[in-house]
């Protein structure tokens, strides 16, 4: 039988966010070109000088302002209409979907217009409901899972943990589900620095999911066994002036710093002394990534999928409960009181992380994709 030619990746992706999944985002499009397959985005927020190549092309949706719904719900129903509108000038046998978010929507119109469709899901889907902000828009998106998934061609989950909490959701349909971490590691980092400053760090959005709030509640704890030390929190979002209230009500201005978003965030990883993801849950945990590889001891949440995976079940770095302030802290303690120790997870954690490499997943993504597109 005549094997189909994969002509064109049409990636289908909302809400264009600024990050880690920016860069896996850039990285399987950066490959795919290389590939000399053609790659239509369908997103939003995204400049249009992005990259320059004929085999690019940009959709860059309108987003309705529908009060009743939420930005990134309004975003989905938008991109939904742009995917259809492509679809109609695609042939079936040279074009396959990549949807990165809003899959529920893109499964529904790849079905209708009946091309194949490969969906990446990027978090757990139990534990994302559970500690969910939002559990009634949380509960919708997970039954829309429960249900539209089905008839997805393919699954990508970016860790073993969050595709057993998909396998758990998915009744018989479990075979269509392949774990794939993201392809996020460009190369590895050969530098060490010569001065670490005392900075804990950690890094991420300013949401109920990251948890915050135990971290400083952890560091207050802690605050006169660690004289000197600053708590760096690099990131932004919508409970950045809940959190910023707590350290002032806490006396802890001077030690505990908001920096925003930046992007020269290379020195903040060079600089620190300790890694910190406090997490309730996680899909992945791009963070620690970078973290390892600018040999930064870790400490880190054990959720039920992502960062222990990282850091080989605590072989490269140290794993603490979920929301427990009094054990982070103590954890803390002993990372700087023993740091030699925690030197040498870092050292086996970036041997570890390159299975993380990613030309070796984006090359297992296309693999994929093509295996679906000849089923």
């Amino acid at each position: 039988m005549k094997k189909n030619i994969l002509k064109k990746i049409i990636i289908f992706y909302p809400s264009f966010e600024r990050g880690g999944v920016e860069i896996i985002l850039l990285n399987l499009i950066n490959f795919f070109l290389k590939k000399k397959i053609k790659i239509v985005l369908i997103a939003s927020n995204v400049k249009k000088n992005i990259f320059q190549n004929k085999l690019f092309e940009i959709k860059i949706i309108k987003t309705p302002n529908f009060v009743f719904f939420p930005d990134r719900i309004n975003k989905a129903f938008s991109a939904s209409n742009a995917l259809k509108d492509e679809l109609k000038k695609s042939e079936k046998k040279n074009t396959i979907i990549l949807s990165l978010q809003g899959s529920s929507l893109a499964i529904i119109v790849s079905k209708f217009l009946g091309f194949k469709i490969v969906v990446r899901n990027a978090e757990d889907a139990l534990s994302s409901t559970i500690y969910a902000e939002n559990k009634i828009q949380s509960l919708i998106v997970l039954m829309l899972k429960i249900f539209l998934y089905n008839f997805s061609n393919k699954i990508i989950t970016n860790s073993k943990g969050s595709g057993v909490s998909l396998k758990k959701i998915l009744i018989n349909k479990t075979d269509k589900i392949f774990p794939i971490y993201n392809p996020y590691l460009k190369k590895l980092n050969k530098k060490n620095s010569s001065k670490r400053y005392k900075y804990l760090l950690s890094v991420g959005r300013l949401t109920k999911q990251k948890d915050f709030y135990n971290l400083i509640i952890a560091f207050n704890i802690i605050k006169d066994d660690v004289p000197g030390y600053k708590l760096i929190i690099i990131g932004d979002g919508h409970l950045r002036d809940e959190l910023q209230e707590l350290v002032n009500n806490l006396g802890l201005t001077k030690r505990i710093i908001f920096t925003g978003w930046k992007d020269d965030i290379k020195k903040y990883y060079l600089n620190s002394k300790l890694f910190i993801l406090n997490s309730l849950y996680e899909g992945f945990g791009n963070v620690l990534i970078d973290a390892i590889n600018y040999n930064l001891p870790i400490i880190t949440t054990d959720c039920k999928s992502g960062p222990k995976e990282i850091v080989d079940y605590g072989k490269g770095g140290f794993l603490v409960p979920i929301k427990n302030p009094k054990l982070l802290s103590k954890k803390i303690l002993f990372c700087l009181n023993n740091y030699k120790l925690s030197l040498k997870k870092s050292i086996y954690a970036k041997k570890y992380i390159k299975k993380f490499d990613c030309e070796l997943n984006c090359e297992k993504y296309l693999k994929l994709i093509y295996k679906t597109l000849n089923e």
